[in-house]
């Protein structure tokens, strides 16, 4: 039997092969307010629902490394975004930050005549109101019937062909927006795609919705690195240092959170709040700041491009390309690796 993936599931003997040591987290968990989502895992003879397995009994096994385990230098790296409050550029990090990773990993590696496959996927799991897809200027192939149905469908095939790629080499997975749609969704289904997703990419981007689902704690126990998007304001750094507290509250620790804190003014006399009025206000250090660009930004927007394919010298790019080698050096997740 094939080791235990992030998302719950068990990968059998047609995982990909130049992925062989990559290992994801034990179980799905969901928020102590939801119903709890039971795992994946398939057999020789099919998909079954396995127990759970507690926390102890996942950290007692003898091939999970320690904390400071050293990463995999083939396994995948995953890291979700979301906001503290809304409009603090949550979705346009994500996508400059893909295209950060894309850009990177195909230097030198693809030709005009024979491009390289994507490797990094940027998934957008705000079905309600989610804007990756009019960022990149792409359809979304995805659809709510997709992700409603058994999670039985899903798998490395099914959700390659339902990805939308763009032309800077990042795939997107995401759907057009619906009323109610993250309530309607199975998170079985949701997390079946993103363990799928996992195994075909190098590099998988998540923009997470603002407001608590059923499957979020189970994203953000599996990630690499969640990071907290807030701005420099006294509100946006409040509903931050909530989130974080409940975070923390919520998983025991298991999830690597990091605030990042955005359209951040290095040289403003007009506002009195500095980095370190932050840090304080937060409990914590910040990860990464990005600079206030709105020129950028906007002209990004307009066009459905990324930044970095507008202005790759921009000051917001530039950051967000700091951003991406800090992200490139953190651990990853203890509870990612295999069991």
């Amino acid at each position: 039997m094939g080791k235990r993936s992030r998302w719950g599931r068990r990968r059998g003997d047609n995982r990909i092969e130049s992925k062989s040591g990559y290992a994801l987290i034990q179980d799905a968990e969901t928020d102590i307010e939801t119903d709890e989502i039971s795992g994946f895992a398939i057999e020789e003879d099919g998909l079954s629902i396995p127990e759970f397995e507690t926390e102890q009994d996942k950290f007692e096994t003898e091939d999970t490394p320690s904390l400071l385990a050293p990463a995999s230098g083939d396994a995948p790296r995953v890291f979700a975004l979301v906001g503290a409050t809304g409009g603090v550029g949550t979705t346009s990090l994500a996508t400059q930050l893909a295209h950060e990773f894309a850009v990177s990993i195909s230097s030198g590696s693809a030709s005009r005549s024979h491009p390289a496959d994507p490797k990094v996927c940027l998934i957008d799991l705000d079905f309600e109101s989610g804007a990756c897809a009019h960022h990149l200027d792409l359809l979304p192939s995805l659809t709510l019937e997709d992700l409603s149905g058994s999670p039985e469908q899903i798998d490395t095939a099914f959700t390659q062909a339902l990805v939308s790629t763009h032309e800077s080499g990042v795939a997107l997975l995401a759907t057009p927006n619906s009323i109610g749609a993250n309530a309607r969704v199975n998170p079985k289904t949701v997390m079946a795609m993103l363990d799928a997703a996992a195994e075909l990419f190098d590099v998988v981007i998540i923009d997470l919705p603002r407001y608590m689902q059923p499957w979020t704690m189970s994203v953000m126990r599996a990630v690499d690195v969640l990071g907290l998007t807030c701005e420099l304001t006294i509100p946006s750094l409040h509903a931050a240092r909530e989130r974080l507290a409940n975070i923390k509250m919520t998983s025991n620790g298991s999830i690597n959170a990091h605030v990042i804190l955005n359209k951040f003014e290095r040289r403003s006399f007009k506002n009195t709040l500095r980095l370190n009025d932050a840090e304080t206000a937060l409990g914590q250090s910040v990860l990464s700041t990005l600079c206030l660009d709105p020129d950028t930004t906007r002209e990004a927007l307009n066009c459905g491009e990324p930044a970095g394919a507008i202005r790759p010298e921009a000051r917001y790019v530039k950051d967000v390309r700091k951003l991406a080698q800090l992200l490139r050096q953190e651990q990853i997740n203890p509870l990612a690796l295999a069991a």
